[in-house]
């Protein structure tokens, strides 16, 4: 594969990234086959030492998202991209790590609606009684004492506020796990330590 062919496609596969980036890494790359050619080495050569620029250039692609993930807090959205891309690298993530992360994303997305669900439902047992009084005929409490409800509601509504800020320490981990297996399949995909 010429220079110009390996810089080409690696332009094309490096995604998402800005301009600044793409010619830092264009211009490193260039580097490369410079100071491959002043040592008399051949193009195709320096080509496969450099290994793929379709998998270097999503690697990259990886990495910025990674990092815009770094820079504005754990944003779930890129670490989110940054997975799919991951994936679309080899044929052992599309296997096994695909169903499970799928599987996970499905459980975290159910305990997030039931942390939701304990709070809404905590509120509406709380506002019960007060209901009563403003509609008496559209809601019955059937006998129950109006005590009883409040602090009942209160309690089921504590309990989903509890697990709301419990969801969120563990949506957190959730990211940072599953960023550093991206970077994890990163650093194997394209061979660096």
């Amino acid at each position: 594969m010429t220079r110009e062919r390996y810089l080409a496609d690696l332009k094309r596969s490096l995604g998402r990234m800005t301009d600044q980036e793409r010619r830092e890494v264009l211009y490193d790359y260039e580097e490369h086959f410079r100071m491959g050619l002043a040592d008399g080495r051949p193009e195709e050569q320096i080509a496969r030492s450099l290994g793929s620029p379709r998998l270097v250039g999503k690697a990259y692609a990886i990495d910025a998202l990674l990092d815009e993930s770094k820079d504005g807090g754990l944003d779930a959205s890129s670490v989110l991209r940054a997975v799919f891309a991951s994936i679309s690298l080899g044929f052992f993530n599309i296997i096994f790590v695909l169903g499970p992360f799928l599987g996970l994303v499905g459980v975290m997305l159910g305990l997030w609606a039931t942390a939701v669900a304990l709070a809404v439902s905590g509120l509406a047992v709380l506002l019960s009684p007060l209901a009563t009084v403003i509609v008496p005929g559209a809601i019955s409490l059937s006998g129950m004492n109006p005590a009883f409800l409040f602090f009942a509601g209160v309690g089921v509504a504590a309990l989903g506020v509890l697990a709301g800020i419990g969801m969120v320490k563990l949506s957190e981990f959730f990211v940072r796990v599953i960023a550093a297996y991206v970077r994890l399949n990163l650093r194997i995909v394209t061979r660096r330590k």
